[in-house]
């Protein structure tokens, strides 16, 4: 594992990070698994990473430091957001390849960007208020960028049973921690409060070959140093070899098919997401409004932009009403 590595020198006096705070991380995991899928819920799983992370998060960003494609990202810092928002270029990229499957799963009309739901960390101006050096603070808003490629490369749907996979698969890739840890988190509860209609024990054993999946990959090339955008124009099965991730034991395995009419699905996970809303923010964003800009904009002006943005108008014209 590349966490947790020992620090063989003096602490750089510029760096700073949060503090661990586990009663903060239960609190917020509450009203996350309140309504997951609500943007109050949505807004909460970020804040619960870098609560249970505290120095954790720093070391992350040491053992970057340690590898030599990590340090170079940190060095560069490359802007993987406003790559993987421009949908003209990954629709351009080769048939087949990491970028257009990409391209594929987002233009789907009844898909969530996961660049929505990353920006929520902004809501409230809450993120620009943790301490943190800049890049650290980079470092994590690049990870957190990452959560619909994490669907296309594992192969684990956007359905709700493969958002529960997905959940396993990145506990053991993205956060690099244990099974144990992984179960026993928020994150890793609501998966086990669903009831897909195949056997439970045979749900709890796609959940292990996820995280399984995950944490494999991780010890092939760490998360936190891949070059996702010099991944994106490769193919599918090259990316994934890439990044050392075992195929499915079951390559036919379908979540979608799966049909889940539990008390916790019924009542937490049904949609109660505003559709106009996404197909708002997705204008927005491809016509070239910055994600943060509008996240931090209060719910009246956001509702305008994208109002605006439906309507077809272009960035000059948003720009100038989030300024307003």
């Amino acid at each position: 594992m590349t966490m947790n590595l020992p620090v063989d020198r003096p602490p750089d006096s510029s760096w700073s990070y949060p503090e661990r705070n586990l009663w903060a991380a239960a609190r917020d995991g509450v009203t996350w698994l309140s309504g997951p899928v609500s943007e109050r819920g949505a807004s909460r799983a970020f804040r619960i990473a870098l609560h249970m992370g505290g120095r954790r998060v720093h070391e992350r960003r040491l053992a970057m430091r340690e590898h030599p494609i990590g340090r170079r990202l940190l060095d560069e810092r490359p802007d993987l957001c406003a790559v993987l928002n421009d949908m003209q270029a990954l629709a351009a990229m080769p048939e087949g390849s990491l970028g257009r499957a990409f391209h594929t799963f987002m233009d789907h009309p009844d898909t969530i960007p996961g660049y929505m739901l990353s920006g929520l960390i902004y809501r409230d101006d809450w993120f620009d208020s943790v301490p943190m050096d800049e890049e650290l603070r980079w470092a994590f808003e690049r990870w957190i960028q990452t959560h619909d490629l994490m669907h296309v490369v594992s192969g684990y749907g956007a359905d709700l049973a493969g958002e529960g996979l997905n959940i396993y698969f990145t506990g053991g890739y993205n956060l690099g921690i244990s099974w144990r840890a992984t179960f026993w988190s928020p994150f890793g509860l609501a998966p086990r409060l669903m009831r897909p209609s195949i056997r439970r024990r045979r749900w709890l054993g796609y959940l292990r070959e996820a995280w399984e999946r995950g944490n494999a990959a991780r010890l092939h090339l760490p998360f936190e140093s891949v070059p996702w955008e010099d991944l994106l124009p490769q193919p599918l099965p090259a990316a994934r070899a890439t990044l050392g991730l075992p195929p499915l034991a079951d390559p036919g395995m379908n979540s979608a098919e799966w049909t889940d009419v539990s008390f916790f699905t019924r009542t937490f996970l049904a949609s109660n997401v505003d559709p106009e809303s996404v197909r708002g923010v997705k204008a927005a964003v491809e016509v070239g409004v910055p994600l943060k800009e509008l996240m931090r904009s209060n719910s009246e002006t956001r509702s305008r932009v994208e109002r605006l943005a439906l309507d077809g108008a272009g960035a000059d014209v948003l720009l100038e009403e989030l300024a307003v």
